[in-house]
């Protein structure tokens, strides 16, 4: 009668845990994506090289940004928010053309500071935080570059 009971237990314990979960609990979490660009209004052709913890995309390093061109370099996405430049890159640097077959440094930018970037979000009306598509946007002057 014991082993009985024990095994009526035992049972009912794991058909209780099988149960399907009700169809109407749908999980919603949004998700803040955002895209870096690199606006180079300086006189030079510029390469980039960054650093990140969480970079799930970046421009080929042997890519050149010319003078007055404006390019993607890099994506980032995070629930229940959109990142900003200083929670995606580390450090960025920016280097000049081939001098002797070597590339110069002329900027470099560690930690990274937001306060540099311009932000543009898809829809403006949308508030400063959130789940939402954003854009920011690093102009290149030859004066930062000094």
């Amino acid at each position: 009668m014991k082993n009985q009971l024990t095994c009526l237990l035992i049972f009912l314990l794991i058909g209780a845990g099988c149960q399907k979960e009700p169809i109407d609990q749908i999980i919603d979490e949004c998700v803040g994506a955002t895209f870096y660009y690199l606006d180079n209004q300086s006189s030079r052709a510029l390469s980039i090289r960054f650093a990140g913890p969480h970079l799930n995309s970046q421009i080929d390093s042997a890519t050149v940004v010319n003078p007055k061109q404006r390019v993607l370099i890099g994506q980032d996405a995070a629930f229940g928010a959109s990142p900003h430049p200083a929670d995606t890159f580390s450090s960025i640097t920016l280097l000049s053309s081939v001098v002797n077959g070597k590339k110069t440094i002329v900027y470099t930018q560690a930690p990274v500071q937001t306060t540099l970037w311009t932000k543009q979000k898809r829809n403006p009306a949308d508030p400063d935080f959130g789940c939402q598509e954003v854009y920011y946007s690093w102009t290149i002057t030859d004066d930062l570059l000094k």
